[in-house]
């Protein structure tokens, strides 16, 4: 592997703990690009991607607090206290402004970061945004994802095998180990960041804001997408979005086909980085 494609992991260290991440080597001029990962799993989801991505920017995915090799936080935790890793991310790292790309759970801590500091947005990629309705948060809160409680004969491995299984039944054994693997890192209690948004009420949040209305969002989804029919939803509720629907595409289409996944992200990102400047902002103290 060249060194212009070597993962480089990473730490930050915040108050509640430390804040794992991963890059590869790219122009330190070029715009800052902070991934967030769909919940269980974690950054590992983007590693292939990392290296296309590196052209238009500098990709940092991360792993949100509770999952990957990022530190547990308190269950009281919202979608504005997951968001704002995304700036002390950019703070870390010297960014004033950056792109912003968040799949599924992480797609409405991205969105919510570009909402409290909508003048730092160069753009906002969504990827198989989750738009609940009300009742569906509801029962989603009640029934989805209980904790998988270790057992003395191991049972709790096939629970986690079998959801899996369950819930991408075309999934190999490569890619279904290590999403056990995400699973496992995150505790018996994996949907903590789940029942942070089914708390957020996503719709009165983006009808109370015109910040969306001037900043550039995309919108990425895929027909074999496990919530492939929430894209309708999205582009309803985002209607000035560029809407890019993938045939074919999963969930992990970063992972499957990462260069088609950079070629859109590297598009969109090459289209709206006018305005930056050429020289970074110096780091500011984590």
């Amino acid at each position: 592997m060249s060194d212009a494609n070597r993962i480089v992991k990473g730490y930050l260290d915040r108050p509640w703990g430390q804040l794992h991440y991963r890059t590869v080597a790219a122009d330190p001029a070029a715009p800052l690009l902070v991934m967030l990962h769909q919940s269980p799993l974690s950054s590992r989801n983007y590693e292939a991607a990392l290296a296309p991505l590196a052209g238009p920017c500098r990709p940092v995915a991360l792993d949100t607090p509770g999952y990957g090799n990022s530190s547990a936080v308190p269950e009281q935790w919202t979608v504005a206290d997951y968001a704002k890793v995304v700036w002390d991310t950019a703070d870390a790292m010297g960014a004033e402004r950056i792109f912003v790309f968040g799949r599924a759970t992480g797609a409405v801590f991205a969105l919510e970061a570009a909402l409290a500091q909508p003048h730092r947005v160069l753009g906002l990629i969504l990827h198989g945004m989750p738009v609940y309705t009300p009742a569906e948060r509801v029962d989603r809160m009640a029934h989805f994802a209980p904790p998988i409680e270790p057992a003395h004969d191991g049972a709790h491995l096939m629970g986690i095998w079998n959801r899996i299984h369950s819930e991408y039944p075309w999934i190999g054994p490569q890619l279904a180990t290590s999403f056990a693997h995400d699973f496992l890192s995150a505790g018996p209690d994996f949907a903590r960041s789940y029942r942070a948004i089914w708390r957020y009420d996503l719709l009165q949040r983006v009808a109370q804001t015109d910040a969306l209305k001037a900043m550039p969002v995309m919108l990425l989804g895929g027909s074999a997408d496990r919530i492939a029919f929430m894209h309708a939803r999205a582009v309803a509720l985002l209607p000035q979005a560029q809407a890019v629907w993938l045939e074919g595409a999963t969930d992990f289409v970063a992972e499957q086909e990462p260069a088609l996944f950079a070629r859109h992200l590297n598009d969109f990102m090459a289209a709206h980085r006018g305005g930056r400047s050429t020289t970074p902002a110096a780091p500011r103290t984590p």
